[in-house]
């Protein structure tokens, strides 16, 4: 349990407000303090109510990039690397938390394979179009899905 807080007028209300977006699911340090901002609540109250979450351990900003890139690869259709980098850092996850939890998310993690697959998808969806123009779609879907253009460029040679 959090050590004894001198609780100000709109901690409660804070609490109240960021265990309702807990719910809907994870969240990082910055999103909260924005959320709360936007909201209106004081910097004193939002500091505070952060280091209460933070001390119940229900904000970290470690666990929130492990299980974000967790899920981002596990979709149907998964982000490239790129993408959720950009989506962390967006998030105000440090670059170098970025980087440990990348590390020990994708141990198992082939990318080509990852966009072999997609690409194949996309081929059957662009198989009307001449050879030159599927080949334009396909990388620019994987492109927007942030994967390695190298990478992409070795597997749509052969589309």
């Amino acid at each position: 349990m959090p050590k004894a807080v001198v609780e100000l007028p709109l901690f409660k209300e804070a609490k109240n407000y960021v265990f309702r977006l807990l719910k809907i699911r994870f969240r990082s340090e910055k999103e909260l303090h924005d959320k709360l901002q936007h909201r209106g609540f004081s910097q004193e109250t939002i500091t505070q109510t952060i280091s209460y979450f933070k001390q119940l351990k229900l904000v970290d900003d470690h666990q929130f990039a492990r299980k974000w890139i967790a899920s981002r690869l596990l979709l149907p259709q998964p982000f490239g690397v790129h993408r959720i980098r950009f989506e962390l850092k967006e998030k105000g996850i440090a670059l170098g938390i970025i980087n440990e939890a990348w590390a020990q998310a994708t141990v198992d993690y082939s990318e080509g394979d990852v966009v072999g697959r997609l690409a194949q998808r996309q081929v059957v969806k662009c198989s009307s179009m001449s050879p030159i123009k599927r080949r334009q779609r396909v990388y620019g879907y994987l492109l927007r899905r942030g994967f390695n253009p190298q990478v992409i460029l070795e597997i749509i040679r052969d589309l």
